[in-house]
């Protein structure tokens, strides 16, 4: 990237225009020489910094001849790149974004990043959990309800024929034994009669309930 291209890239990350982008290079260019010419260092946080150097006189070789050369003492200019340029060139770090004034935001390192979406993503899932559980509805299916239903009718079906007959005879039975308890001792011809009566009243008893 010279020094045009630079121009533009700061016109389109703020709102300067290119004149003025123009302008506000050139004045970073000439604040930095000037500090540096008078020997002081420049700072920019964030970028780096550039230090002034000097160098004594001193003797040199010719690389192409080999002869000796005299070399005379000159002032130079270091550049020492800063912490968080470096992270961002290593990876470490993101590189800081601009605002839409043209302000850099703060850095994020890559670990950190990762922790807070993974914060974050805890946060969401503790804010499920406490969320309250649907209800369930105290109705029955209708299943249930079909076969409870089918139950109640099965009981309160009519009795059978069968079983009417059946409930006859021992009702007929019940009542004959009482009878012959009922009876005195005394012969054996008493309770013969005694049980073919109960037999008899018994017998109309079953019919009605056929």
């Amino acid at each position: 990237m010279n020094k045009s291209e630079l121009i533009d890239a700061v016109s389109k990350t703020t709102s300067l225009a290119k004149r003025e982008a123009d302008e506000a290079v050139n004045a970073f260019i000439h604040a930095v020489a000037s500090e540096v010419k008078a020997g002081r260092r420049v700072v920019v946080a964030g970028f780096g910094s550039f230090n002034p150097t000097r160098r004594g006189a001193r003797m040199g070789r010719n690389p192409q001849t080999g002869t000796p050369v005299a070399i005379s003492a000159s002032r130079g200019v270091r550049f020492a790149a800063s912490a968080m340029l470096k992270e961002v060139l290593n990876g470490r770090s993101s590189l800081p974004q601009l605002n839409a004034s043209g302000t850099p935001t703060r850095a994020v390192k890559a670990g950190k990043a990762t922790k807070s979406s993974s914060r974050a993503s805890a946060k969401a899932v503790k804010k499920s959990s406490k969320r309250p559980a649907v209800k369930k509805s105290s109705k029955r299916p209708a299943g249930k309800k079909a076969a409870q239903g089918s139950k109640k009718v099965v009981r309160r079906a009519p009795a059978t024929k069968a079983a009417k007959r059946v409930r006859a005879r021992k009702a007929a039975k019940q009542s004959a034994r009482k009878a012959v308890r009922r009876a005195p001792a005394k012969t054996s011809a008493k309770r013969v009669r005694a049980k073919k009566a109960v037999k008899r009243s018994a017998r109309p008893a079953v019919r009605r309930a056929s």
